[in-house]
């Protein structure tokens, strides 16, 4: 097995090269989400696959609020991580249908990046 290390933003390989691309609490801290969902796309061969599981914006408005006044500390002390990102309406607005969603907590971790959404979309 071979680990490639690149932004996601700019990925090194060839266009519909996976049939499967796996993203775990990664988009949260990508500097710009909709590039690097658009680069997912490109190296995703049609009908590919795109499994998630990343923390999200709360659906919690007093949660929410806790989300953007801490976005900046947690930015600094969390490697880039944006904990009130609102990550799944990302997906859904790029080049994906999303076909399986499930809503959920991440256990054991600090309330604002506690809220976490987990599924699948398909490449159009």
């Amino acid at each position: 097995m071979t680990f490639v290390q690149a932004a996601a933003e700019s990925l090194p390989f060839e266009d519909s090269s996976f049939d499967t691309v796996v993203s775990t609490l990664v988009l949260c801290s990508v500097d710009d989400v909709d590039r690097g969902l658009a680069e997912v796309h490109r190296v995703l061969r049609p009908g590919g696959q795109l499994i998630f599981v990343e923390h999200v914006r709360s659906s919690d408005p007093r949660t929410a609020r806790w989300q953007d006044r801490l976005e900046r500390p947690w930015h600094a002390l969390a490697d880039g991580c944006h904990p009130n990102r609102a990550t799944l309406e990302r997906i859904e607005a790029g080049p994906f249908e999303v076909v399986d969603v499930e809503y959920g907590e991440l256990p054991k971790s600090p309330p604002i990046v506690r809220p976490l959404v987990t599924g699948r979309a398909i490449a159009r």
